[in-house]
């Protein structure tokens, strides 16, 4: 409508001037595309006009740039596959993407062979957060199959169904008899001139029977050996022996598995570990004037301790106290006067039981670390665990089973030195009294109540028994180290593989035992004859440093805060060899669940020319058309103000010509 309002509109415009009272037509032709031109401007129609778009599939080729791939020498091979995908016909029929990985997910530039570690579960589920529509898109996965960390890719279940995986396998695909170390078992801690157990778990991928050996060596010496029988049938085996704890130190250990010739993969045959030998201190001395079943209690407790040597005096018998590593002093009264002046004398470290027979105005004269004011009365005092009790582990205990202590009725007062195991109940009520406490900064205990025998007693009716073990020797254990509580506590690994990173970290606490995070604490590492000082990062309430690219060997470090004050050192282990070389040998069997898994098949590295053909040829992916209309008003075509200026132009040059002008 707006079209034909603006041709008549011109229409009759023009007339008007050129054909009413003179006949100039040509003039009239002009002066009517000129208004025609300038009332379309004015009425500014819009252009409608549909665009076709055709999106090419996705097509994403990932390329394992891990170091097995290297030492597998496989790493000219994947460059080469790679190539001939960038050179083939894909590209017309896909929009290609390349990415390389190791543990993390890049953009393709070149190939290296630099990773030390391949996740291959979490590249896929990156993958996933990339691909965001539901059009069907495969994926060229170049890799041995390998992965050494993040989580197992076999069941990702975060994987949209709409990427079909196409794995082409790279490495050696064949079987190999194997032997392997898988875990090893050991406390880190032993007490010297006692045995502590080694657990050791083996297994092996063999076709034929072999006699295997096992050795555990210490700078080269064997300190056990046995031979293992393994078959196809029987191709593990778990073996538990005890080694012998020499020198205090550190002991480094070796374990050797050999039986096979010829292994390929040989580096998973040896293994190590580390065991700290602590000065076995569990002498035992307790002194009491009374017989009382708390202390045949006590001395069964320890009977599956043998290196604890548990010893039961009178204040009036003739003892050493310097051949003892802990007292115990069950229900002190007066007489008790000198005994006191030699512990005092020579820092032995205590454990007190109050009872009935306890004299407190006795105790409070000799400036402990607690005191009590007592009444004239006895209590029953039920136990209640300090869930935030932190000098060590107690024992898990249903304490509601548990009998009550009993002693003399009154007000403990602790000093701030004090750390609380258990709390009282009275009647069944909630006290702040402490049942069971601790002095951190003199080694020294105080258990306010007897009948411990009814513990023991009852802990066994409950099958409770290794409970109240536990707990007593938890309490002598933390009397008889000669290490006071330690006000700078470091956490890492005394083993770690090469190429790893390597985090340590440490927690430095104030004289309240608090965390104290104004200090600014560095690290010292020393291998040989180099040093190298580091600044340790406070991250939330405690410090970190991380150091990596260490070459295999043992190190020493020192971690100290500002003054010096709290310095600590310890040692640390890097394995001469990494993850990426304990297995080299492609996982053809987790690979081809993967592609049956997402709908795709496997391929190996010389089928180069099958896997581009299938791809070429697929129905399944296929372009994606849509439409998109826009529209443009007219005033946005700009050549209409050309032909304005020009048709008036034309329209001046024939007036001119006409001399009228």
């Amino acid at each position: 409508m707006l079209y034909l309002l603006a041709i008549l509109s011109a229409l009759l415009l023009s007339a008007f001037q050129y054909l009413y009272k003179r006949k100039a037509l040509w003039l009239f032709i002009w002066r009517f595309l000129t208004y025609l031109v300038i009332l379309l401007l004015l009425f500014n129609p819009k252009w409608t006009r549909q665009k076709q778009i055709i999106s090419k599939p996705a097509l994403y080729v990932m390329a394992d740039n891990s170091m097995s791939v290297k030492l597998q020498n496989e790493a000219a091979s994947l460059s080469d596959f790679v190539h001939r995908v960038k050179h083939s016909d894909l590209s017309d029929k896909y929009d290609i993407r390349y990415f390389k990985f190791d543990d993390k997910l890049s953009v393709f530039d070149s190939l290296d062979f630099s990773g030390q570690q391949t996740a291959i579960g979490n590249i896929l589920s990156e993958l996933r957060f990339m691909h965001q529509t539901n059009q069907n898109a495969p994926v060229i996965l170049l890799t041995d199959g390998r992965n050494t960390a993040g989580t197992d890719y076999v069941y990702n279940s975060k994987l949209p169904k709409s990427l079909k995986i196409f794995p082409v396998v790279f490495g050696d695909t064949l079987t190999y008899q194997d032997l392997r170390i898988d875990l090893i078992n050991v406390n880190p801690y032993a007490y010297n001139d006692n045995f502590f157990p080694v657990e050791i778990f083996i297994s092996g991928k063999i076709t034929q029977p072999v006699k295997a050996h096992l050795k555990i060596l210490e700078k080269g010496k064997t300190l056990f050996n046995k031979t293992l029988n393994l078959s196809p049938e029987h191709n593990a085996e778990h073996i538990l022996t005890k080694l012998k704890a020499g020198t205090v130190g550190l002991h480094r250990y070796q374990i050797q598995l050999t039986g096979l010739k010829n292994e390929k993969q040989s580096l998973n045959n040896r293994s190590y570990f580390s065991v700290e030998v602590l000065k076995n201190a569990q002498k035992i001395l307790c002194i009491s004037d009374i017989v009382h079943p708390d202390i045949g209690a006590i001395k069964r407790s320890f009977k599956h301790y043998p290196y604890i040597r548990f010893q039961w005096k009178k204040t009036t018998d003739h003892f050493d106290l310097s051949t003892f590593q802990s007292i115990i002093l069950y229900q002190p009264d007066s007489k008790f006067a000198s005994i006191f002046d030699r512990i005092k004398k020579q820092h032995k470290p205590w454990w007190i039981i109050t009872g009935t027979h306890t004299d407190w105005d006795f105790l409070n004269t000799q400036n402990l670390f607690f005191s009590k004011k007592k009444a004239s009365s006895y209590e029953y005092y039920f136990p209640r665990k300090n869930e935030a009790f932190g000098l060590f582990k107690l024992p898990e205990t249903d304490l509601e089973k548990i009998p009550p202590l009993r002693d003399v009725y009154g007000q403990i007062n602790l000093k701030p030195s004090t750390e609380i195991a258990y709390y009282s109940k009275i009647n069944g009520l909630d006290s702040k009294q402490p049942l069971l406490a601790f002095n951190t900064q003199e080694k020294q205990v105080v258990l306010t109540g007897e009948n411990l025998w009814q513990w023991a007693m009852q802990s066994g009716v409950t099958k409770q028994q290794e409970s109240f073990e536990q707990l007593l020797y938890q309490i002598i254990q933390y009397l008889s180290l000669d290490k006071d509580y330690e006000r700078l506590q470091l956490q890492y690994k005394k083993q770690y593989f090469q190429a790893m990173p390597v985090v340590i970290t440490a927690k430095f606490l104030d004289k309240n035992l608090e965390p104290d995070t104004k200090v600014t604490p560095e690290l010292i590492l020393y291998r040989k004859q180099q040093t190298q000082r580091l600044p340790m990062t406070l991250k939330d309430s405690y410090y970190q440093v991380e150091l990596s690219d260490l070459p295999a060997g043992s190190y020493r470090f020192t971690v100290k805060n500002t003054d010096g004050s709290l310095t600590k050192n310890a040692y640390f282990r890097i394995m001469p060899y990494s993850i990426e070389k304990q297995n080299l040998q492609a996982d053809v069997k987790n690979l081809k669940r993967l592609a049956q898994q997402t709908g795709g098949s496997v391929f190996y590295q010389n089928q180069a020319t099958e896997l581009l053909d299938k791809l070429l040829r697929s129905k399944e992916f296929h372009a994606n058309i849509r439409y998109e209309t826009s529209e443009t008003p007219l005033i946005d075509f700009k050549y209409l103000l050309f032909l304005l200026v020009l048709l008036l132009t034309i329209e001046w040059l024939v007036k001119k010509l006409r001399g009228e002008l």
